[in-house]
């Protein structure tokens, strides 16, 4: 079994996934108000087991991710981005975005973004487009124009913009 097989990590997962959480549990119900120097030091050990558990579940979640980018770009002819010209003259820059598992556990994203989605950018303005389209490396650049025109302007985060 190859050391990043999904078949082979996800039950390392679970198993990490199931100590962290039985671990926690049981720090977390500890009474504090009657723990003697004992009970501290056990849950002082209850929550060492907490922190490995928590690092093998992290590491694994990240081989996992691994795994699938591997597995994306093997079933996928080109990530390449793509660079095409609308009717109006602009210059759009057209890539796939493939969010990795610790960005969807941290801000979890709407359907259908969940797998991945083209995006368009001209600099001034980002789209996105959902599902990622079979084959979208490979279509005529009047296809990919028509499908910058169908996609969903996305919300400028924070901190980006023009400089000045």
């Amino acid at each position: 079994m190859a050391p990043d097989d999904p078949q082979g990590l996800r039950p390392k997962l679970a198993r990490a996934q199931e100590t962290l959480q039985s671990a926690l549990e049981d720090a977390c119900n500890a009474d504090l108000g009657d723990a003697d120097t004992g009970e501290l030091i056990r849950i002082e050990e209850v929550l060492a087991i907490a922190n490995e558990a928590a690092k093998e579940a992290v590491s694994v979640r990240r081989r996992l991710g691994r795994a699938r980018e591997l597995e994306d770009e093997s079933s996928s002819s080109s990530h390449a981005p793509r660079e095409i010209q609308d009717g109006v003259g602009v210059r759009w820059v057209v890539f796939a975005v493939y969010p990795s598992t610790a960005t969807t556990e941290r801000s979890p994203l709407r359907e259908p973004y969940t797998k991945g989605w083209l995006a368009f950018d001209c600099g001034m303005e980002t789209r996105r487009l959902a599902p990622i389209p079979e084959g979208w490396s490979e279509l005529a650049d009047a296809e990919l124009v028509a499908l910058c025109t169908r996609a969903e302007v996305a919300p400028r985060r924070k901190g980006r913009g023009p400089t000045t």
